[in-house]
């Protein structure tokens, strides 16, 4: 690959990428023709893996997803680790060029470049630097005058018509650069309740880390940067609570601001404030990630600027560079380079100090720490049930609703509380997220895992499966660090048993499950495991014990922490030779091994696999874009062993039903006698 330069070309920052290009727009890509005004993604990055040019198709491909038919991801954003990889792989500096197009096109885009390109700064030259310092410097450049939050682009898009392709905010014209006392006090140790009715008026962040002007671009990096600055010096501070609740009232000065949280959920959501009273840190002995509840809202919903039904069409409007309005690239150019008075944490290389493996955090303690109201209508429908909670003597200790039962054990609702307690508590678009901040581990790997488990999930939904997996956001902001989404209403079974023996003196989830749960929570719990099943075949996620697992109040069951799956494995890996985990605790739910239930189970399981060979061209792309990167999940013969997993293409339904009942009939046979051994070996 060349050097990249520390300023943009001509050809980079104009139109001079594409516009000399001239090819028909019938293209053919193997046996697929591509006529389309709109090129999928997935079609492109296949072109990109076997060596052909995709500049023109890059050109003519979404690069925002789809928020009305969100039935699969076909946009490019989705496949940015992969392009990122292939870019690095194959020195594909054309699409870097394009790159630097399309983030002007789309500021959502960019910010999610930036992050994934800002991760892998410390594998490879320091050309990777140079390139990340000339995309903030143009980013800068063309973001600078705006704000870059979803609602101002959907105003802007919403009046000029729906051929307008730049999202690049609102122009601050009105703003002001100040908020008003009552409101920069909420959130530190100067506040006193009061209601604010008024319209805000958003500014960009300033950071309190580093002396530089805000800018449009650099707002949502500053705030987040912030944040991991923290994170990064938190393990020196004693206390660490109380250092890290004053530091949080400090960035809370500068809220509410044009920011937002990089969930694909929630990102169309500005922040309004960091709830002090909710920090928690979780300390091992060099790192100490922590938790974060964020209020935001809407600002074009509380405003009513544009009708209810058209926002998300108006946000998935197909942005591609080839409609790109070229007279926006030159603009600001007065401005001044945004990385400088950067902090180095930025962009130099941060160091991951390697812990011992019993020292390794485990964050499950954060599932459950608060939930909102978007709990499923079926496991209310029996509330008014009563459950007798009776000791191993018959003797009754205590009556209760199962609503009551089931709050005692995975925790109570605060979001009332909060809510009550904040000025913005009218906002009718008012909501919380949970977040961990985490620095010193690599998430690149959680990520790349995540998405995969999304990739399942979306191919369930599109083949009207009942199958449920959970995903949650896991984005690596940087090198060693990022950001991971709260599992709301759920703990690690470890946690829920020692909740079970401690208030009802049971030890068995099947014992729970018979006291305090529903047909629907008992069909949740079904179609969670099948699909969890499924999964851990497929991508040979290992080290599930009871912390990695989470147990959601609805029943349904939620697998986290993905440090080793596909060919990475722990030491002994004594889980090699059985397909997933199938435990006797599992099937007990069910009913037993010849239980109508467990008969579900198993046509079920059949009917998801037949359902993943049906789509899995789309989970080998991922895998296959991501071979040549240095994530541990991979090794020699990784991709060939992915696709044996599908087994043979020409089975009929009945063989493939056949080999589905003996990879269950293995898991049953296999897991408990290895995984008692696990964990006997870590108990002596």
């Amino acid at each position: 690959m060349s050097k990249f330069k520390d300023k943009p070309t001509s050809s980079q920052i104009g139109c001079g990428c594409f516009g000399g290009s001239i090819q028909k727009t019938m293209m053919k890509f193997s046996h697929i023709e591509i006529d389309e005004e709109i090129v999928s993604a997935s079609i492109i990055l296949e072109m990109i893996y076997r060596g052909q040019n995709a500049e023109f198709a890059l050109s003519r491909c979404r690069l925002n997803p789809n928020l009305v038919l969100l039935q699969f991801r076909d946009d490019l954003e989705y496949f940015i680790p992969q392009l990122i990889n292939q870019i690095l792989y194959k020195q594909l500096e054309y699409v870097l060029n394009f790159i630097l197009k399309a983030a002007e096109v789309d500021f959502f885009f960019a910010h999610t470049f930036f992050f994934a390109w800002r991760s892998i700064v410390n594998d490879n030259s320091p050309e990777i630097e140079n390139y990340l310092r000339l995309f903030l410097s143009t980013l800068d450049r063309v973001y600078k005058k705006t704000l870059l939050i979803a609602a101002y682009y959907e105003n802007h898009q919403f009046n000029q018509g729906i051929e307008q392709q730049i999202s690049k905010g609102m122009p601050i014209v009105q703003q002001v650069n100040t908020l008003p006392d009552r409101i920069q006090a909420y959130g530190t140790l100067f506040y006193s309740n009061h209601v604010f009715d008024d319209k805000l008026h958003l500014a960009n962040y300033e950071s309190i880390f580093r002396q530089a002007q805000s800018s449009g671009f650099c707002s949502n990096i500053d705030f987040w940067d912030d944040l991991i600055y923290i994170s990064q010096n938190l393990h020196l501070a004693d206390p660490k609570i109380i250092s890290l609740k004053a530091d949080i009232q400090k960035i809370n000065r500068g809220l509410p601001a044009a920011v937002y949280i990089p969930f694909q959920g929630v990102r169309n959501y500005v922040v309004l404030n960091i709830v002090v009273d909710e920090c928690k840190v979780f300390s091992t002995k060099c790192r100490s990630p922590f938790y974060l509840c964020f209020e935001i809202y809407r600002p074009e919903e509380e405003a009513e600027m544009i009708p209810n039904p058209l926002r998300n069409s108006l946000l998935s409007i197909p942005k591609i560079v080839g409609k790109m309005d070229n007279k926006n690239s030159s603009e600001n150019n007065e401005t001044q380079d945004c990385t400088r008075n950067r902090p180095t944490y930025l962009c130099k290389i941060v160091e991951v100090e390697e812990e011992a493996e019993d020292g390794k955090e485990d964050l499950t303690q954060f599932s459950n720490i608060l939930k909102d109201n978007d709990v499923s209508h079926s496991y209310y429908e029996d509330l008014n049930n009563l459950v007798q909670i009776q000791t191993g003597t018959g003797k009754q200790l205590n009556k209760m609703t199962k609503k009551e039962l089931t709050d005692l054990i995975f925790g109570y609702d605060n979001q009332d509380k909060i809510r009550s307690n904040s000025p913005f508590r009218n906002f009718k678009t008012w909501k919380l997220v949970h977040l961990i901040v985490k620095s010193g581990d690599d998430l690149r790997q959680e990520q790349f895992a995540m998405q995969l488990i999304s990739t399942f999930d979306q191919i369930f939904k599109i083949e009207q499966l009942k199958l449920q997996l959970t995903t949650y956001e896991v984005i690596s902001l940087g090198p060693g660090y990022g950001l991971i989404e709260v599992v709301k209403d759920a703990l690690s079974i470890d946690s829920f048993k020692k909740k079970l023996s401690d208030i009802l003196q049971i030890k068995s989830l099947s014992s729970y499950f018979k006291l305090n749960s529903s047909q629907a929570m008992i069909s949740n719990f079904l179609n969670s495991l099948v699909a969890y099943s499924l999964v851990c075949y497929f991508l040979q996620i290992k080290d599930r014990h009871n912390g990695n697992i989470l147990l959601h109040r609805d029943g349904y069951i939620v697998h986290i922490d993905f440090g080793f799956f596909l060919s990475s494995a722990p030491k002994g890996n004594l889980e090699k030779d059985v397909p997933f985990k199938l435990t006797d605790e599992y099937v007990d739910i069910l009913g037993g091994f010849d239980s109508n239930l467990f008969k579900r189970f198993r046509k079920m399981f059949f009917e998801g696999f037949k359902a993943i060979r049906k789509h899995k061209e789309k989970i080998i792309l991922l895998v296959k874009m991501m071979e040549n990167s240095n994530l541990k999940c991979f090794k020699e013969k990784t991709l060939n062993n992915l696709e044996r997993r599908f087994l043979q293409n020409d089975l009929s339904d009945t063989q493939l039903y056949v080999q589905c009942q003996k990879l269950i009939d293995l898991s049953r046979g296999n897991w408990r006698a290895n995984w008692d051994h696990v964990l006997i070996q870590i108990n002596f």
